[in-house]
């Protein structure tokens, strides 16, 4: 037996411009990852990195395009699959995503609990890009650093980083210690936090995309990494 994680939003965007955020590198890094490559078609290839140590390469097994994309991932025996589906509507596009896969094993539980917080961010991150952003190119303040902290104690810390911004609530589940917001004054920013587990520490993620917002993201940019430092501790001894 297996589980699958099923997200659907609708987007007021056709489906071509839907395709290109999910199928063109430079469209992908705008609402995704921080890098990624594509080699088109099935048979070709997706190449996504969050920075370092978290990065992979995975064959595209579907490409019908202004319709349906999947990639796969073959961990042996497991094979995962993620599934990009889409169907005009109206002026815009119903995007259905479909992560399948994961087993039902305790083991497996973690990892499961995770994809499905962060696809609740990420696909309302390519609808807040296409709807209120396509076309703009994105700055990020991004940070993911190993501290010695428990995860509960730097989910807690790092929601203090934006603690005086007014913010709507977009994903908040401190079970697995991620959230995502968007941030109407930073010109419709959307932030995106997420503590990832380790054996005797974690890895605190702060990733907060910005659009147009010119000569302000760099003050900006300062005053969220000042926080960040602070408020994990790394303001006074790096952690390693």
């Amino acid at each position: 037996m297996s589980r699958s994680v099923i997200k659907e939003v609708f987007v007021a965007a056709p489906p071509d411009a839907v395709w290109k955020a999910l199928t063109d590198a430079r469209e992908l890094t705008q609402w995704f990852p921080l890098e990624a490559r594509v080699t088109p078609g099935v048979g070709g290839s997706i190449w996504i990195s969050w920075g370092e140590g978290a990065s992979g390469e995975a064959p595209i097994t579907a490409w019908e395009p202004g319709r349906r994309l999947e990639w796969t991932e073959t961990r042996s025996p497991v094979k995962l699959a993620i599934d990009f589906q889409l169907e005009p509507r109206g002026l815009g596009t119903v995007v259905r995503l479909v992560q399948s896969g994961f087993g039902d094993g305790a083991e497996w539980d973690d990892e499961f609990h995770m994809v499905t917080g962060g696809w609740a961010y990420f696909m309302t991150h390519l609808q807040w890009y296409l709807e209120r952003h396509r076309g703009v190119p994105r700055e990020l303040i991004g940070r993911r650093d190993k501290v010695p902290l428990s995860r509960d104690e730097a989910f807690a810390r790092l929601l203090t980083v934006v603690a005086d911004l007014e913010k709507t609530s977009i994903v908040m589940s401190p079970a697995t210690c991620q959230a995502g917001f968007t941030i109407v004054a930073l010109n419709d920013a959307i932030l995106f936090i997420e503590v990832e587990p380790g054996k005797d520490s974690c890895r605190a993620g702060f990733w907060l995309s910005t659009y147009g917002l010119g000569e302000r993201f760099a003050g900006v940019r300062a005053r969220l990494n000042a926080a960040y430092d602070a408020a994990i501790g790394l303001s006074q001894e790096k952690a390693p």
